[in-house]
C-alpha cells in the first residue's frame, strides 16, 4: 500500500483527543494541495516511527510525530496548538516558547516518552532516506 494511503487508512482508524485525527488529516490535504514533496516523506516518516515503536507503546505519538515531522514553526502552530507531545517532536519547534514551557513542567513519564520519541525520529529519518 502507498504511504500516504497507508497513512489515510491508520489515521480514520482512531480515536484520538482533540480531534487530533483531523488535523492530521487536514496536514495530509494541505500539503498535497500544494504538492509539497514532504507528503510522502511525512507519511514514510509515520510508518518508520510506527515500526520503531515497542510492540506494547501505544502507536498513535509514534505515528504522528512522524507524519508533522516535517512541519515549519508555522505549520506546527497551525495544526498542533493542542497537541503537545506533537508539537515538542517537530524539530522547528525546539527553541518555541510554548514547547519550552510545557516541557519544563511534564511528568518523568511524558518526559521519556518525549525523549523516546525523538531520538526515534532521528533513526526514522536516517531510515527513509528520500526524507
Amino acid at each position: 500500500m502507498p504511504p500516504i494511503d497507508w497513512v489515510k487508512r491508520v489515521n480514520r482508524s482512531w480515536i484520538v483527543h482533540n480531534n487530533l485525527n483531523d488535523r492530521a488529516e487536514a496536514w495530509v490535504d494541505y500539503l498535497a494541495d500544494h504538492a509539497d514533496a514532504r507528503l510522502e516523506a511525512s507519511c514514510k516518516l509515520a510508518k518508520a516511527m510506527c515500526d520503531l515503536r515497542k510492540p506494547l507503546d501505544d502507536p498513535k505519538p509514534w505515528f504522528y510525530a512522524g507524519l508533522f515531522h516535517l512541519a515549519t514553526i508555522a505549520e506546527a502552530r497551525q495544526f498542533l496548538d493542542t497537541h503537545r507531545v506533537t508539537k515538542a517532536t517537530v524539530p522547528t519547534m525546539v527553541d518555541d516558547e510554548s514547547v519550552l514551557l510545557w516541557t519544563a513542567r511534564i511528568s518523568p513519564e511524558t518526559r521519556a516518552l518525549l525523549d523516546r520519541l525523538r531520538a526515534a525520529l532521528v533513526i526514522a529519518r536516517r531510515e527513509t532516506s528520500d526524507c
